[in-house]
């Protein structure tokens, strides 16, 4: 009986164990920096400031616990998460980039996602890594990476506070990765 005992909690340990592996968190925006087949520019001092980043939809519900940037710059950064079923803004922190090109991440109170949010992630800069691919074919969204779906790359002119709202405007050929989420699947 009472190998039966220690048996059932070590099942049960190992099990709980496997489950959190499962749960790990997903940066996935910054893979287009390394990804192949593309050519980078770096943008140190813009002529304006935008407000850039994507749209997505996760395909698992979770969380998003943390934003990120990675840009080629020292400063520090507004980084907004919105709710575009809403149009409302429902995250934003600001990021301090200690060395150029580092990433660098912010905690946020654990925002809870269902499985297909249309939710967005943007920076505002004047700063970014332009992406394209070197054929010249624009990118083909959605694309997906781990359990989020990128619908589009999206980006308009704003002032140093940002737009009042996601940006609009869809660039495929042209990309700017320099914004993250941390994505936690339930």
């Amino acid at each position: 009986m009472k190998q039966l005992l220690v048996l059932s909690v070590i099942f049960l340990l190992l099990n709980s164990c496997t489950k959190d592996s499962d749960s790990k968190e997903e940066m996935p925006l910054f893979s287009f920096l390394s990804q192949s087949g593309t050519s980078i520019d770096t943008i140190r001092n813009g002529a304006v400031i935008w407000e850039y980043g994507f749209r997505f939809k996760p395909l698992k519900a979770g969380k998003i616990t943390k934003l990120g940037i990675k840009v080629p710059a020292i400063n520090t950064f507004k980084v907004k998460l919105y709710n575009l079923t809403t149009q409302t803004i429902i995250a934003q922190t600001s990021i301090q980039s200690t060395n150029e090109g580092g990433e660098f991440f912010g905690d946020i109170a654990d925002v809870n996602v269902t499985s297909g949010a249309d939710l967005g992630v943007a920076i505002v800069a004047d700063v970014f890594f332009k992406v394209r691919n070197l054929n010249g074919d624009a990118f083909s969204f959605p694309i997906t990476k781990d359990n989020l779906s990128i619908i589009s790359f999206n980006e308009e002119i704003c002032g140093p506070n940002g737009c009042n709202a996601f940006p609009v405007t869809t660039n495929g050929t042209v990309i700017a990765p320099c914004v993250n989420i941390v994505f936690v699947k339930d």
